[in-house]
């Protein structure tokens, strides 16, 4: 199939992530305002900046559920009214708790990722990583688009307004998604062949390292994102937007650049395996210079040399298109968007642990934060390269 027919998929994926993700940083950057009206304490806020990491990892589950399993149309509209119902009740909501719980329903939205992630590897073939990373730079051109542009519309509209526009926003968006994709873009059902070989996801070696390859690069970005801030104003005196936005749009590049090595590694491969090692490598380069990008930062006592940290640090990034362009790759079509499921079930474990444990660190000492960066990349490196170790799952039913 030529991939130029799928474009349209590819950026309709795209748009629903960009506006859906909106509320990953529009929360943070309206905060002031709830806590005025409102009159919350700000501490009262703490745990709904933790809320919605943890409900990206329970999104994971839901494709462990029979009746999504089979409905991928109805998979990724369920994600968007995750995103944009709790959008407009978060305005009517003076309750600390209660915001907070809104924010978990709010992480549900990934669960449209690997519904993605099967459209991009099965369509895009060596230009998989590519279209994988257009899409999830989405998420960070969302980000942008919540962290500037919702401040400066609340100054005109007010921050409920702003939060009612947004959540029409995403409502319009997952009705457009589910109205226009042609059925044949979305993951089949199972087969009966399947079963009779006895392939199961969770049964595979595979599954599991692949998964864990992905641990250090969520830990990472969900966590960086939201501290950055903190760190920046701490550490070297930089404004802590403009630390945001300097860290959030190097995200959207290197989910491109992350695409384009990818693209440079495996044009000459001949096999389903070549292409994964070529991704894989990909994914290492991606966490070498993170590593890079973190030493740079603990030794940055400027703000010029901060900046530039935060650029390269986020690299990391890079490893969610390499991460999620494998499922259609190393599994058998039928179960590619389950297998998807399951790897991200795996590597999201670290939105439950992450958020507490960066904000520990950073709070006793700012630079620890890039210590831990570090380590974590260190342990994706390791991982990743024991991952090309392994039989593909796909291989193992001899499949082409």
């Amino acid at each position: 199939m030529r991939s130029g027919k799928y474009l349209g998929i590819i950026i309709l994926d795209l748009l629903f992530m960009a506006i859906n993700f909106s509320a990953l940083t529009l929360f943070s950057s309206l905060k002031d305002f709830i806590v005025r009206t409102y009159h919350f304490r700000e501490s009262e806020l703490a745990l709904a900046a933790v809320t919605y990491s943890m409900g990206i990892f329970f999104a994971f589950l839901i494709g462990h559920s029979r009746f999504f399993e089979l409905r991928p149309r109805l998979t990724v509209l369920f994600a968007g009214l995750c995103a944009s119902i709790p959008q407009l009740l978060i305005p009517i909501t003076p309750n600390p708790q209660l915001i907070a719980a809104l924010r978990f329903v709010q992480g549900l939205v990934m669960s449209a990722v690997p519904i993605f992630s099967y459209q991009a590897g099965r369509f895009f073939g060596v230009f998989r990583t590519l279209a994988m990373g257009s899409i999830l730079s989405g998420i960070f051109i969302g980000g942008l688009v919540g962290s500037i542009v919702g401040p400066y519309l609340a100054l005109y509209t007010g921050w409920k307004l702003t939060y009612y526009i947004f959540g029409v926003l995403m409502i319009v968006i997952a009705i457009i998604w589910t109205l226009i994709t042609p059925s044949h873009a979305l993951p089949p059902r199972r087969v009966e062949v399947v079963k009779e070989k006895r392939l199961s996801v969770w049964r595979e070696k595979f599954t599991i390292v692949w998964g864990l390859t992905f641990f250090s690069g969520l830990w990472i970005v969900f966590t960086l994102a939201p501290l950055i801030h903190f760190i920046a104003e701490e550490q070297v005196g930089v404004p802590g937007f403009i630390a945001s936005s300097v860290l959030e749009s190097s995200y959207v590049t290197w989910s491109i650049l992350a695409g384009v090595i990818a693209l440079i590694l495996c044009r000459h491969a001949k096999s389903r395996f070549a292409i994964f090692k070529g991704i894989a490598m990909t994914q290492i380069i991606q966490y070498i210079l993170t590593i890079v990008g973190a030493i740079i930062a603990l030794q940055a006592n400027n703000p010029t040399t901060f900046l530039v940290s935060l650029v390269i640090v986020a690299a990391v990034q890079g490893t969610a298109p390499t991460f999620w362009s494998i499922p259609a790759l190393a599994y058998p079509e039928e179960v590619a968007s389950r297998a998807g499921y399951a790897l991200g079930l795996i590597s999201n474990s670290s939105a439950l642990i992450g958020p507490i444990t960066t904000l520990i660190i950073t709070t006793l000492t700012v630079r620890g934060a890039w210590l831990l960066v570090v380590v974590l990349s260190i342990f994706g490196i390791l991982v990743t390269y024991l991952a090309t170790k392994l039989k593909l799952p796909i291989d193992k039913l001899g499949a082409t």
